[in-house]
């Protein structure tokens, strides 16, 4: 796995921060505690969550092009390190996923074709 560059670290407790991570095509802020990062710093792509949903991005019997629709990879952002989107499954049975460069663990996958997600807190270790 390539690895994440922290641009931003904003502390709001002694050893608790709001991360913000670029993967080289995107930037997300991520949960991390202890956090002893500074911007600039190289960090393991290996992100991990909370709490996470997690579901097939569509059904076997769909047409090729609602599938491609429906697998674009993709990444929002709905609350303090909440996310929403669609990955692709790239270790199934250490349940990991990537979307948009970053590889989120993300517990059990129901396939190994694109998943949605939906994220209550993603978190930098």
């Amino acid at each position: 796995m390539n690895q994440l560059t922290v641009k931003k670290v904003e502390f709001y407790g002694e050893e608790t921060a709001c991360v913000t991570l670029e993967s080289g095509i995107s930037m997300i802020q991520v949960f991390c505690h202890p956090c002893e990062y500074q911007e600039g710093d190289k960090v393991e792509n290996l992100l991990r969550v909370l709490d996470a949903e997690v579901k097939a991005a569509y059904l076997s019997d769909w047409s090729a092009e609602v599938k491609r629709d429906k697998s674009r990879e993709r990444i929002e952002q709905t609350g303090p390190y909440s996310y929403v989107g669609c990955g692709t499954v790239v270790d199934r049975e250490n349940g990991i996923i990537q979307v948009n460069g970053f590889c989120i663990e993300i517990g059990d996958l129901p396939t190994e074709d694109p998943v949605e997600f939906e994220i209550n807190r993603l978190d930098l270790w």
